[in-house]
């Protein structure tokens, strides 16, 4: 059906109620050959839908590095921040999606960013546990030291707190 509307020149970035493309339906879905056809097509992974999100949040909250990469690939913006403070970094690493984390990442998205209570990428990946992650941030420049809203907690003390409930 994808490749019949589009060999009709339909518009590609149509927004249902909630300023949904059929891109982010398709990656919602996950439905990578549709993502796929859709890219080639010229639409555009940058629209935002009414909670802020883009394709590339989507595709980190379903923890899908590969629809991820075809977005990336595509133009897709790393650092847009949903109405809830998270970009699509954050966003999957408060869900423990460490493959989307780790490949967004390597593609340079902002390692020092924080969410809405200052929680960096480092206390969510000590969050969800993910020693990889942990590892990978502690080779990049990043503040180690950054305080979060809850105490003024650094990634020290999340790493206390994990160990203390093991």
């Amino acid at each position: 059906m994808v490749t019949f509307l589009l060999g009709r020149k339909c518009d590609l970035n149509p927004c249902d109620g909630n300023n949904r493309t059929p891109l982010i339906k398709a990656v919602q879905c996950q439905a990578q050959e549709c993502v796929i056809l859709l890219l080639e097509h010229g639409a555009d992974p940058n629209v935002v839908d009414d909670y802020g999100n883009t394709a590339l949040h989507y595709a980190a909250y379903n923890g899908d590095s590969s629809i991820a990469a075809k977005l990336c690939a595509h133009g897709a913006t790393l650092e847009m921040t949903n109405k809830a403070h998270l970009t699509p970094l954050l966003l999957g690493l408060r869900e423990g999606n460490v493959g989307v984390a780790e490949f967004l990442i390597k593609e340079k998205a902002d390692v020092n960013v924080t969410d809405a209570l200052k929680r960096t990428p480092l206390m969510l990946a000590i969050q969800c546990e993910s020693s990889s992650i942990v590892s990978l941030l502690l080779q990049q420049s990043i503040d180690v030291f950054a305080k979060d809203y809850q105490g003024g907690r650094t990634a020290e003390d999340y790493a206390v707190a994990i160990q203390s409930y093991t």
